[in-house]
């Protein structure tokens, strides 16, 4: 099967309940469809069930309003023997015109019924002309095992405890495993808590980075996320977090990564009168988000149904 012929197309309404104070989509109902279209591809192609394990470099490129319709579309564009990555793309769709409003990179694990890793049983092939993105993605995989290898960032002794609760069976999609997408959605409710606390304003999500979901939660199981400031720039403000599970199979870490948020008191990015603090990471991982969201912004749409994210290696 070509990468082409993997993908899948679901569109979804914006309506009232999904929308923050200034009527633009909440973050994290975006981050949740993004991980719907990417399971559903997943699962399409593995035929069997699949987990998240990681989602890297989320950017939310254009505002998607109150009574917008979004489109996503996802395809597999490489698989390992348990495992697959996942290209999704959302675009808002207003009449014919359609404008990219996000790039999703995941890694899927194919599981059993017992919720543990099971052999794909299948290959996908590049297509013509797309040998640039397959590459691409050959080259991320690789990458993201070095991000797999730590455990970043570390909970330092200024975060705080932002969020506990019960993983119910309405959580999971087999009555057994949290679903990823019901928890990127707690995750960006934490961190902006966080984000919130550290400095109170009106906050819009632009960007996740590196999540990893490094060990299943369980229906049942008590989860812990903490959070703490990590970088604080201009208009911008980062979070870092650290979840664990606890339950009885014991207290153990399940997932973590960073949000960026924007400052958009005003109806656009405004200042954050704080001092600035982070790191040389922090830094670097602001520079290349900033870099590469305007790279995306520049995408146009492709004759078809072809991922926009190919004129990247064209």
């Amino acid at each position: 099967m070509h990468v082409s012929e993997t993908m899948v197309e679901t569109t979804r309404l914006v309506s009232q309940r999904h929308v923050n104070p200034l009527s633009t989509l909440y973050g994290g109902y975006m981050l949740q469809w993004v991980a719907d279209t990417g399971t559903i591809a997943a699962m399409n192609f593995a035929e069997g069930d699949v987990a998240l394990g990681f989602l890297d470099k989320m950017h939310f490129l254009s505002p998607v309003r109150l009574g917008d319709l979004v489109v996503f579309r996802g395809w597999v564009v490489g698989v390992r023997r348990t495992s697959m990555s996942v290209l999704v793309e959302a675009y808002v769709k207003r009449g014919d015109a359609l404008s990219l409003a996000t790039v999703g990179r995941m890694i899927f694990v194919r599981i059993d019924q017992s919720g543990r890793p099971y052999p794909v049983g299948r290959v996908v092939e590049c297509d013509p002309g797309w040998e640039g993105l397959c590459r691409y993605f050959n080259e991320w995989r690789t990458s993201a095992d070095a991000v797999f290898a730590q455990e970043e960032p570390t909970a330092g002794a200024g975060w705080h405890s932002t969020s506990r609760f019960l993983a119910m069976p309405e959580d999971s999609l087999d009555g057994m495993l949290m679903y990823g997408g019901r928890l990127l959605f707690r995750l960006d409710e934490a961190t902006f808590v966080e984000a919130f606390s550290y400095y109170p304003t009106v906050y819009v999500t632009a960007s996740v980075n590196s999540i990893v979901f490094r060990r299943p939660i369980y229906v049942g199981d008590i989860v812990e996320v903490k959070t703490g400031v990590t970088h604080v720039g201009s208009t911008s403000i980062e979070v870092g977090f650290v979840v664990e599970a606890y339950g009885f199979r014991g207290r153990r870490r399940v997932a973590d990564g960073y949000f960026t948020f924007v400052n958009m008191e005003g109806g656009r990015p405004s200042e954050i009168k704080a001092p600035p603090i982070g790191d040389e990471s922090s830094r670097l991982r602001k520079e290349e988000n900033v870099k590469e969201a305007r790279r995306l912004r520049s995408l146009k749409p492709l004759p078809g149904k072809a991922p926009w994210f190919l004129q990247l290696f064209a």
